[in-house]
């Protein structure tokens, strides 16, 4: 089994650590999830493509905020890429699904970097998951409530952004007719339940640019079934292209 362990990881390109080697010998790999984190990060040297261990803007960064975020770090630089790369789509951005604001955090410095005058809407809640249904078996409702508009508007002004505004109250109902108006480039879904994901979807479809993209956090993740049930469904459908880049982003782009 060791052999079989050692023999797998460096068939996928990993120089694995003697720590790691030593604790596969002795029989006493034992990792809990804040240790397979950093086994991940620090332990297994990457020979492959993983821009977010050497873009050390966007370490410095992700040292920052990643107290206030349930986001990994492969997910946060896709959005600090994909937020630069999509600065000549016209058109301003929306987090629907904030907590204590670290993916927004990650998008206004991407703004900041590239010189954007596009406003970030933050829309959440802050009193946690609403419209949990049947399809969404982890969730009840009021998950993920222990945050505040304070926390966010703190972290983002430690970090000198200032192009960002909070929306509190469910989107689209309560928060939706202050951006009633407004083009997106892109749309950041965070809100791990069906219904909620199939609202925002049909709201903010008309106000999407072309070329604009939808990326919408925890596709694929065990709990988040109905994240996951509705993308499956987007994905048929010819308005849009889809790409899933396995690490729990399912980004959609407006054909």
């Amino acid at each position: 089994m060791k052999k079989i362990l050692k023999g797998f990881l460096r068939s996928l390109g990993y120089t694995i650590a003697p720590i790691i080697v030593q604790a596969v010998e002795e029989d006493t790999l034992s990792i809990s999830k804040e240790e397979m984190e950093r086994f991940m990060y620090e332990g297994i040297h990457l020979h492959r493509y993983a821009p977010w261990l050497t873009d050390e803007k966007f370490k410095q960064l992700h040292n920052k905020i990643k107290d206030y975020t349930l986001v990994d770090a492969y997910r946060c630089y896709e959005l600090f890429d994909i937020v630069q790369r999509l600065n000549n789509i016209d058109g301003d951005i929306i987090e629907i699904g904030v907590w204590r604001g670290g993916t927004s955090a990650v998008i206004a410095t991407a703004l900041q970097f590239v010189n954007s005058n596009k406003m970030l809407y933050l829309c959440d809640t802050f009193s946690g998951v609403v419209k949990a249904g049947d399809f969404d078996i982890r969730y009840k409702g009021g998950e993920h409530s222990d945050t505040s508009e304070q926390l966010v508007t703190d972290l983002l002004t430690s970090l000198q952004l200032k192009n960002f505004k909070l929306l509190k109250g469910i989107f689209p109902e309560d928060t939706g007719s202050a951006v009633e108006n407004k083009t997106f480039s892109l749309c950041h879904i965070d809100v791990d339940v069906y219904q909620s994901g199939v609202d925002i979807v049909e709201w903010i479809y008309a106000k999407l640019s072309k070329g604009g993209v939808l990326v919408f956090d925890d596709y694929g993740f065990r709990g988040c079934n109905g994240i996951t049930h509705l993308v499956n469904k987007l994905r048929q459908d010819e308005k849009w292209l889809y790409i899933y880049n396995l690490n729990g982003h399912a980004i959609l782009i407006k054909r």
